[in-house]
């Protein structure tokens, strides 16, 4: 069985023309997907019948790659947003799109968007802008009051583990929560006149770490969700933070700069340990598997550092992409791993049991072999699909496809 799946897996390709694609997102230029019948779904993605991946269909519509993907896995729908702010909702079940979200830009014909959310149970959908959060009815897309009070300076945006809050960055360092199915204000925490963002709720939605600077320099701040108030700042980092991680359950936090990665406990956030290498570049992937037992980080090549997640302890590198580094992403049951690249080789998808310190042999299969490059990939809350961003703003989505 083992050696079936991996045979099989090493045979997941999808043949089509096109040339590598560098990992900042484009647009024009590059051949778009081809039109292929969509196909219905069968079952969740499992390490068990990963042999029988196959591509659903392509998602074609974007002008421009998109970079940030939310799901309603209650209608099998997905919001996707591009570079340049156009947001798209899709119907998974048929492979239609259902209606442009986004609003131009006054200047041209570009979009607003910067996220999309579903909240929890999937009745709002919430478009984050520069300017402010609009609120939808997700069930017909109806625009719900502005509860804000007029525009707001959005820099970044994140959305709680349980779908009840939003949390939105600004320019000048405050920190805005709403509550993500009303779309009412539920706190404004002042800033300090410095930008602030990557914003990122514990798993328990306790607490909500934030990117920022002050006059000394820059820091990480971690707030108490129901006071507002601040609960640490974490500093002493050689560059400037880019990306945050939580582990599963919430006894860690990785802070990732380029060349370190920095590990604190969250009970006293104490500093557990740190990974310095020149090599190191976590914006470009950092993450804790949902076992708890491995932390990746991304590289400034096509490398994946592996370390152990509770002493940072190496247990190996994920090699041989053949090109850049774009993004990385667990499947909620933690089994499956996706390595995302800017190359024609296409996504890796990795068996995570396989990877051990002894002896270094890791399995994975390929998706998307052939095409432009990546940009970003996802698998869905409920397992049931891929999603990949392909260099020429197409979709492809992959899943177990009914016989």
């Amino acid at each position: 069985m083992f050696a079936r799946f991996v045979l099989a897996m090493l045979c997941l390709l999808l043949t089509a023309c096109g040339s590598a694609a560098p990992i900042n997102p484009t647009r024009g230029a590059l051949p778009t997907l081809p039109n292929v019948g969509w196909r219905l779904l069968a079952e969740s993605i499992t390490a068990a019948n990963a042999e029988k991946l196959a591509l659903i269909g392509n998602l074609v519509g974007h002008k421009t790659t998109v970079n940030r993907f939310a799901f309603d896995p209650l209608r099998n729908w997905l919001i996707s947003v591009d570079a340049v702010g156009v947001a798209m909702l899709w119907d998974l079940n048929s492979g239609r799109r259902i209606q442009v979200l986004s609003q131009p830009e006054a200047s041209d014909a570009e979009g607003d968007v910067l996220h999309a959310f579903f909240s929890a149970k999937s009745d709002t959908i919430a478009l984050v802008t520069r300017r402010g959060v609009r609120f939808l009815r997700t069930a017909d897309r109806a625009p719900l009051p502005d509860l804000a009070g007029g525009a707001i300076a959005i820099t970044d945006a994140a959305r709680s583990a349980d779908g009840q809050q939003l949390a939105t960055t600004g320019g000048t360092g405050e920190v805005w929560l709403w509550d993500a199915v009303s779309g009412r204000v539920v706190r404004r925490i002042a800033g300090n006149g410095y930008l602030a963002e990557q914003p990122l709720f514990a798993p328990d939605n306790a607490q909500l770490a934030v990117i920022s600077r002050d006059a000394r320099s820059a820091l990480v701040r971690v707030y108490s969700v129901r006071s507002g108030e601040v609960l640490a700042e974490l500093r002493g980092f050689s560059s400037t933070p880019t990306v945050l991680a939580f582990n599963p359950d919430g006894t860690l936090l990785a802070v990732g700069a380029r060349g370190e990665v920095q590990v604190f406990r969250t009970s006293d956030y104490a500093q557990v340990y740190s990974i310095a290498a020149p090599e190191l570049e976590p914006r470009r992937g950092l993450a804790f598997s949902p076992d708890r037992r491995l932390l990746t980080i991304g590289g400034q090549g096509d490398d994946v550092f592996v370390q152990a997640a509770n002493n940072g302890a190496d247990v190996g590198r994920l090699v041989g992409h053949g090109g850049t580094l774009s993004d990385l992403a667990f499947s909620a049951d933690g089994e499956l791993l996706l390595t995302v690249m800017s190359s024609e080789r296409g996504v890796y998808v990795w068996l995570v049991k396989s990877i051990q310190p002894q002896p270094s042999n890791y399995l994975r299969g390929t998706l998307g072999k052939g095409q432009n490059g990546f940009l970003t990939g996802a698998f869905s809350p409920d397992g049931k699909l891929i999603a990949l961003a392909e260099a020429s703003g197409g979709i492809m989505v992959y899943g177990i496809p009914r016989q």
